[in-house]
């Protein structure tokens, strides 16, 4: 689990250490006794970037839930209210995140730092809004209150309508020139370096999230209409190489500063992270288990950047498969074919450069290890190429106008973009999606949109790519699926069968393939809360609790 930076107990005051000193025993010689704003923007953005992070925390096997990758540990939407994943990520918001941000915009405010202000805001509100969309009620306004140790549960809508006035704050510290601004935010920022106006554009970016997120019960956000209008008519958003991320390093002392996918799946004995087929087939045009995926025939560019092939199409497995099709080996969700268990750590196909600074995929195979790659990829948070897809989304549903084919095209550039970002600032040896691959790509994705027979057609595509663009970016993606419908997932046929191209050996065989499927649970769409919480905060409780059942307060798909 990373090191803990929260800025209330790391930020000590040390006994000096030069000269004579009287040293009072009655004080207390750990007690902050001097702020200091940098470190504790530092501490608050580091707790941030991790909260929903890879490794120990909810990113990495909740991608399961949106058919990104395949989990034997969550497999068929297992996550209980004791996994771990659940309860690291509650925690890591509450005990560190939350608290520190609280402090950077109580400081902010109290000494005219309005930058400062404006950034724990922004900060908080991107913590906030998640733990909502995935848990629904949840402390919030007796959250980090002195005095309060069982805080209750507040309701879903509640905490929206309040995070909406709160970045409405953010912006006004960004656009506030009279304040003073002691402690402008430089090299102390890990994201943004501090420039003002690219937080001004997060938070801009942010509230267009929670306004597109609560499309469907806009009558109970408080302005909803008035709100988003004049948000679109300034339109300064997010654009290409300002996505607000956090970023990673190839460090490993004095703290290891890599992504913690890459440490887990490269460096760990035994990798938990496999390739969805669903995703594997959308991505390569492929029709054995989506029979009416709507982007039949066309190739992905992105693929040998998001999943990497240890073995070739013609190579031996390690054992009998589940699914293959040449060179890809995974595992197939709710599988009961009982070839889940058997070892293929030197053959499956795993993460590769992109989401968590792995290897690129040229096509010749190969064991990964700890030196397959560096671990040079950011934790996605709010990406540029959301911003064009939420637009499109808003235009096809009614809310406004425009033009869906040219902003649908719009967000696919900048998703490879970013994808090419990542890549080459990964290994600058790694050749990059080329403009003319792009523009083809995206030009047959579009050519299929517009000919789509109806808007739930139109919305399918487009939200289908907005999950493409999102792999590895899960909490996004299952609200766009619980909020949309799309896309749609894997569920078997209609004999509750999956089928592998391949047949189920070791050699490589092609020869079509069914097998039986578990009976795949109704789509959760909330969490269980974690056992951690439950045990000691009487006002959180899982008695009665269906997680199947629609929950928050925006989720009326």
């Amino acid at each position: 689990m990373k090191k803990k930076i929260l800025y209330l107990i790391a930020a000590v005051l040390l006994v000096p250490a030069f000269g004579s000193c009287n040293l009072n025993i009655n004080n207390d010689p750990y007690a902050v006794t001097k702020l200091d704003p940098s470190q504790l923007l530092t501490a608050a953005e580091y707790e941030v970037g991790a909260t929903f992070a890879g490794g120990d925390y909810l990113n990495g096997n909740f991608s399961s839930y949106t058919h990104h990758t395949c989990s034997r540990e969550v497999d068929n939407y297992s996550l209980v209210s004791n996994y771990a994943t659940l309860g690291n990520t509650w925690s890591q918001a509450y005990r560190y995140s939350i608290k520190n941000c609280d402090e950077l915009i109580a400081y902010g405010d109290n000494s005219g730092d309005a930058i400062m202000a404006g950034i724990g805001r922004v900060l908080r509100t991107h913590v906030y809004m998640a733990m909502t969309d995935l848990w629904g009620d949840i402390p919030y306004s007796e959250a980090n209150v002195v005095g309060i140790e069982t805080p209750k549960a507040d309701p879903s809508v509640d905490i929206y309508n309040d995070l909406l006035k709160s970045l409405n704050t953010a912006i006004a510290n960004f656009q506030n020139d009279e304040a003073a601004n002691p402690n402008r935010p430089g090299s102390n920022d890990l994201f943004y370096n501090g420039d003002v106006d690219k937080w001004l554009k997060a938070a801009n970016t942010l509230k267009l999230k929670l306004l597109v997120q609560s499309r469907l019960a806009q009558d109970k956000v408080t302005g909803w209409k008035s709100e988003l209008t004049a948000l679109l008519t300034e339109n300064n958003f997010l654009a290409d190489d300002e996505d607000l991320e956090f970023p990673h390093t190839d460090a490993k002392t004095p703290m290891d500063e890599r992504n913690n996918t890459f440490i887990d799946e490269y460096e760990g004995g035994q990798k938990s992270v496999w390739i969805s087929p669903w995703l594997y087939e959308v991505m390569n045009g492929k029709t054995y288990n989506f029979k009416d995926n709507p982007f039949r025939g066309i190739k992905d560019p992105r693929t040998n950047y998001y999943y990497y092939n240890q073995c070739t199409a013609s190579g031996a497995a390690a054992n009998n498969t589940d699914y293959r099709d040449g060179a890809f080996i995974s595992i197939m969700f709710g599988s009961n074919s009982g070839y889940t268990s058997g070892t293929q750590e030197n053959v499956m196909t795993t993460l590769g450069i992109y989401p968590c600074g792995g290897k690129y995929d040229d096509g010749n195979g190969g064991t990964i290890t700890a030196s397959s790659g560096n671990g040079i990829a950011p934790d996605k948070m709010l990406q540029a190429y959301s911003v064009p897809f939420m637009k499109a989304e808003l235009v096809l549903s009614g809310e406004t106008s425009g033009n869906v084919a040219d902003l649908l095209k719009e967000g696919i550039l900048a998703s490879i973009h970013h994808v090419n970002k990542v890549a080459t600032g990964s290994n600058s040896a790694v050749p990059t999606i080329s403009t003319t691959a792009a523009e083809d790509f995206a030009s047959n994705v579009v050519e299929k949109y517009n000919n789509a027979a109806d808007d739930a057609k139109k919305m399918e595509i487009l939200m289908t790519q907005k999950w493409v663009a999102n792999f590895y970016n899960p909490v996004e993606a299952y609200n766009d699926i619980r909020r949309t419908g799309y896309p749609l997932l894997f569920k078997g046929d209609e004999n509750n069968m999956a089928w592998t191209p391949y047949a189920q050996t070791i050699e490589a065989t092609e020869s079509l393939t069914s097998f039986n499927l578990v009976k795949i649970l109704d789509y959760p769409r909330v969490m269980w809360y974690p056992n951690g919480e439950v045990t000691v905060n009487p006002n959180i409780t899982n008695n009665g609790r269906v997680v199947s059942e629609k929950t928050v307060f925006w989720d009326v798909k």
